[in-house]
């Protein structure tokens, strides 16, 4: 998944198409939870609010279906407060491909989720078809993806933006990281962790890289 590098519209509110008949949680949904809050995530999600989550939820894949279950937990049931607070604690990250948003944006989205770092900024160095990189005071760090075999010109691959960042927060020797979970179709979603509860969420099957060294690599581990 890609975005513009040009300035756009700020996304609109995120919509998960919520249903109104109740459906109860199942045991793999129960587990996905157990493996969050063992990876040091979604502290406040228990049993109890997992079943209020699920009961507006329709039918879906595996992977969509965990992705709605985090976006409703971190849009903390509309309370701006509880959002907030849950999305800065666990580094949250969720990019729909859906919306329109451009890379600056995105930049500045990650950076108010980690905000060890110095301001950071995307830009060129050099000339106007320069390398890309993202800078925070004196440290730079290159945005680059070579398996995006979807970027087109004018966009930057997400995933290359979360990476560098992660550089960044290596280079501010921040423990946390963000990691990439599985996807589906459109969204991806990124959650910050030490490289033990990273393990953890590998272990269990809910990361996208599913080699140790890979994923310590995004990383910057």
């Amino acid at each position: 998944m890609t975005a513009s590098l040009k300035e756009s519209v700020e996304p609109p509110a995120e919509d998960l198409h919520p249903r109104e008949e109740s459906a109860t949680y199942s045991k793999r949904d129960e587990d996905f939870v157990r493996l969050l809050n063992a990876a040091g995530l979604a502290c406040e999600l228990d049993t109890g609010q997992l079943s209020v989550i699920t009961s507006n939820l329709e039918e879906s894949r595996v992977d969509s279906r965990r992705m709605d279950i985090l976006g409703l937990y971190y849009r903390g049931n509309d309370d701006a407060s509880v959002a907030a607070r849950r999305r800065s604690s666990d580094r949250f990250f969720m990019h729909n491909d859906y919306f329109s948003v451009n890379a600056h944006q995105l930049v500045s989205s990650l950076a108010n989720l980690n905000p060890e770092i110095a301001t950071v900024k995307l830009q060129r160095i050099g000339t106007d078809e320069g390398p890309l990189v993202l800078r925070a005071g004196e440290h730079f760090s290159a945005v680059i993806d070579v398996d995006d075999e979807d970027a087109e010109p004018g966009t930057v691959a997400v995933r290359a933006l979360v990476r560098a960042l992660n550089t960044l927060l290596a280079k501010a020797e921040v423990s946390e990281r963000l990691v990439p979970l599985v996807p589906d179709d459109s969204r991806e979603l990124y959650v910050g962790v030490t490289e033990e509860g990273a393990m953890t969420l590998l272990q269990g099957g809910c990361t996208e890289l599913s080699a140790v060294a890979a994923l310590r690599e995004f990383a910057s581990w």
